[in-house]
């Protein structure tokens, strides 16, 4: 797009947004534009299908609960999105996350912008997420397709829980919940994570003690883990290549005592930044793995 036509199009987007404004925007916003993959499953979760989202080709490989039609523009990377397509699709909202302040000047020249995805940072992500969602639809006018949403992901996580009670004590033991990034490193998730907090929900205990930023997450030596004969380790999948060759060949692996039978086990990758859906998600895939490993025991 020439620089002409792109000015163009700022003009009238902010004219447009200026207009909106006067009028008292009585209608909700239609069109919108999503910069960050976990509010996008948020609109998609109150039936909202977003006209614009970053990667869309990413979302899909990692939000699988969550269907993206065909119809949602690519809008490239989250931090350094098509500016010239986003000016085309001329949206009545964008979405962004606190991690995107340096484009917001630019951002609200083209439409209004909303910050959400502040839950990340709460000590209780889920609980938190819940609260974002129906503010969102409250403003986009969505608010029993939001209650819908959080029920069914209540009924799920109640369900996940009520099935680990049935297989106590051999669901009773403190859990490590990691991700391996290389043969030497791995990032642990702690109690104040979205899986932190679904631990908790579902009657179970984190078995991490160490230090966490405001996230809940920390990246540790995997020798951090300990060796407790108590814990079990969840590990989040797929595992690097490189990784799954230590597992086989470490002495120092072997020794912390997470490759005896029971002592680990694998859960595929639900994104921990994801909202209620990706929550309710990883509940239904955790009390499937430690139920069956329990049936097993018997």
């Amino acid at each position: 797009m020439k620089r002409r036509s792109m000015l163009r199009l700022v003009a009238g987007a902010s004219m447009a947004a200026a207009a909106r404004a006067r009028a008292g925007t009585r209608a909700p916003p239609r069109r919108i534009v999503s910069l960050d993959w976990g509010l996008g499953e948020m609109l998609l979760s109150i039936g909202v299908v977003p006209v614009g989202l970053a990667n869309t080709n990413g979302f899909r490989s990692s939000f699988r609960t969550s269907a993206l039609p065909g119809s949602v523009v690519d809008l490239g990377l989250m931090f350094q999105p098509n500016m010239e397509l986003l000016l085309a699709l001329q949206p009545d909202l964008i979405l962004v996350t606190p991690a995107h302040a340096a484009l917001r000047a630019s951002l609200e020249r083209i439409a209004p912008t909303l910050t959400l995805g502040m839950f990340r940072f709460s000590p209780t992500p889920y609980t938190a997420a819940s609260d974002e969602t129906l503010q969102l639809a409250r403003l986009l006018q969505r608010e029993p397709e939001a209650t819908a949403a959080l029920a069914d992901a209540r009924g799920k996580i109640d369900r996940a829980r009520n099935r680990l009670a049935a297989c106590e004590p051999a669901c009773g033991r403190p859990l490590h919940i990691a991700q391996f990034l290389d043969e030497t490193h791995v990032r642990v998730f702690g109690p104040h994570s979205m899986y932190g907090e679904m631990l908790k929900t579902l009657g179970l205990r984190s078995a991490w003690q160490g230090s966490a930023h405001a996230a809940g997450v920390a990246t540790v030596g995997y020798q951090a883990l300990g060796s407790a004969d108590a814990a079990t380790l969840i590990c989040l999948t797929p595992l690097p290549a490189s990784v799954e060759s230590m597992m086989k060949t470490s002495p120092l692996w072997r020794a912390m005592g997470y490759a005896a039978p029971g002592r680990m086990l694998a859960l595929p990758l639900i994104p921990p930044g994801g909202g209620v859906v990706c929550a309710a998600h990883f509940a239904e895939g955790l009390a499937d793995a430690l139920a069956k490993t329990a049936q097993e025991r018997a």
